[in-house]
């Protein structure tokens, strides 16, 4: 018995002898922090903010009849001027009410011509004739315009961003059928310039863009400030547009930035 507990107590010895031995195992050093993404943009005390690219003019056209699309002149991309028409629809009833004004004027003008050259009617019947032609010159106008509103126009120098409907399908009026934006001229806006620096901020004031996309750094001016506030994630915020300097090449609708309003 003595024997065997001796034995026992040779071993644990041993055992733990190599343990306090056994070399300590060096940690590893810990992996450098990983310094932020420089933002491109160089501070100097002004009023920050994140902001987007977008155009100076842009707009959802529609019509205001209904009528089955009959031609659509341009596709997405098109570069298209002041008053070049875009969408058509059909509507014959239209097109018929113009030809039919057209011919009354005619017949009202011949009808005023010929009292004109019977001198020997009352003036009172050569003024009921110039009344009738000038009323149905006025139905010309009117079936004119309301023909005319079958066909949509550029309002200004755009580019086609987006055309929501095709030729044969049925366009509702107030239906948006057709976005437009000047993608020429584009602009900066902010997005998230709180209510606590808008104080701060003036028509007028320059400013500094940085665009992340492209990795350049631009100017421009500030030329609106919103009245009206927004809520974004439970903030008050103004959404300021600036009027860049120089657009720079890339420059693509939508595009992030950031933004400082120097306000010295």
């Amino acid at each position: 018995m003595k024997k065997f507990f001796w034995t026992v107590l040779l071993a644990l010895t041993v055992t733990l002898a190599a343990c306090s031995s056994a070399p300590t195992a060096t940690p590893l050093p810990s992996a450098p922090a990983t310094a932020s993404a420089p933002t491109g943009l160089i501070l100097s005390g002004g009023v920050v903010a994140s902001a987007e690219a977008v155009p100076a003019q842009d707009t959802q056209m529609s019509f205001l009849v209904s009528a089955p699309v009959q031609e659509v002149l341009v596709k997405e991309g098109d570069m298209v001027t002041a008053g070049q028409p875009l969408l058509t629809l059909y509507s014959p009833d239209l097109e018929l009410s113009v030809t039919s004004a057209e011919l009354a004027v005619q017949s009202a003008e011949l009808e005023h011509q010929y009292w004109i050259l019977r001198n020997d009617r009352t003036p009172e019947r050569r003024d009921r004739a110039k009344a009738e032609l000038d009323g149905v010159i006025a139905k010309l106008e009117t079936a004119k315009a309301s023909f005319a509103q079958t066909t949509l126009v550029a309002p200004f120098d755009a580019t086609v961003i987006n055309i929501k409907i095709q030729p044969g399908e049925f366009a509702q009026a107030g239906q948006v059928v057709i976005v437009l934006g000047d993608l020429a001229h584009l602009q900066i806006k902010t997005t998230d310039l709180s209510e606590r620096d808008i104080p701060s901020v003036q028509v007028g004031q320059n400013a500094n863009i940085y665009i992340e996309a492209l990795d350049v750094t631009v100017t421009g001016k500030v030329i609106h400030i919103s009245p009206v506030a927004e809520t974004v994630g439970g903030d008050v915020v103004y959404p300021v547009t600036i009027e860049l300097d120089e657009q720079p090449a890339g420059l693509l609708w939508g595009m992030t930035a950031e933004v400082e309003i120097v306000v010295e």
